[in-house]
């Protein structure tokens, strides 16, 4: 029986388009795996009772309208932060809310955007193997912060944002403290040095892992994301499968489509909301819309509560 999934993100709102090449890529094999409805529509077009005139057919390539309500799934490709320049923070805030109250099963499910705004996690988890890491403000004692972080650390804001804002510098309270911008709440975390050989990116929907991207950085930089480092597709070792499945069993968050980034042995966090899934990279544009489709099945079948 053909159903309704609506996506909710970014799309272009006057002539319709993709906000990104992996969105395309995996609503494009979704498509193809099954012939359901699939309507796109953004954060800035939906109304307080979830409903849109501005909600784009992707069979029929007309705009009409949907209501969230009567979707079997909804598929969350990007949500903003507080403070985002894409879509109104407590608009769509306020939607994730109700699609939780209502109960409407969604990949991933609202509960993963409002339970982990933040990086505050990889504090909170001592029990898994994440870098050592302080939460710290201008106005914190830096020089204690840093006791044991090593000879170099690497500062980042709490709310990430492609990298931007993730400096590496010299473990000098100064310094760090120079780079804090009062009012705001940082990261500061030991240095691995491993990183220049590449971030290695695990994915799994519904809890089960699928493939996996290596991510090296490029010259001289640190960071791994997609504008500072070059990616390719990665066969992970039996040692990084087990510490990446061990850590989504434990971690028990609310996503059906979640990433784990290894390095040298240390997970350097888990993107539980929206993973950017590097499908053309990895060459599973044929595989991504079933496994996509798995997560959503599961989301179903709990009728939108939480899957651990």
């Amino acid at each position: 029986m053909r159903r309704l999934v609506v996506c909710v993100g970014y799309i272009g709102r006057e002539t319709f388009d993709f906000d990104c090449e992996g969105d395309r890529l995996q609503v494009e094999s979704m498509l193809a795996t099954r012939d359901d409805d699939i309507r796109m529509v953004h954060w800035e077009d939906l109304d307080a009772s979830l409903r849109s005139t501005r909600a784009y057919d992707l069979r029929n390539s007309t705009w009409g309208s949907v209501d969230l309500a009567s979707a079997a799934a909804l598929l969350i490709l990007e949500a903003p932060a507080p403070g985002s320049i894409f879509a109104n923070f407590e608009r769509a805030d306020a939607a994730m809310r109700e699609i939780l109250r209502r109960g409407i099963p969604a990949v991933n499910s609202p509960r993963t955007f409002l339970e982990y705004p933040d990086k505050r996690y990889l504090v909170d988890r001592p029990d898994l193997p994440f870098p050592a890491t302080r939460l710290v403000t201008a106005a914190s004692d830096i020089e204690a912060a840093m006791q044991g972080l090593g000879e170099v650390v690497v500062v980042k804001p709490l709310i990430g944002a492609g990298g931007d804002g993730v400096v590496r510098m010299a473990a000098d309270a100064g310094l760090v403290r120079a780079a804090l911008e009062p009012g705001r709440e940082y990261l500061v975390q030991e240095y691995l040095p491993a990183i220049t050989a590449g971030e290695r990116s695990l994915y799994f929907f519904a809890k089960q892992f699928r493939y996996a991207a290596i991510k090296r950085p490029i010259g001289d930089e640190f960071r791994c994301n997609w504008e500072h480092s070059l990616a390719d597709r990665h066969h992970p070792t039996a040692d990084e499968l087990t510490v990446a499945r061990d850590a989504v069993a434990r971690f028990g968050s609310p996503s059906l489509i979640e990433r784990v980034d290894l390095c040298g042995g240390k997970i350097i966090e888990m993107t539980i909301e929206c993973p950017a899934l590097q499908i053309g990279t990895c060459g599973v544009e044929g595989e991504v819309g079933g496994w996509t489709y798995e997560a959503i099945d599961m989301a179903i079948t709990a009728g939108g509560l939480t899957v651990t």
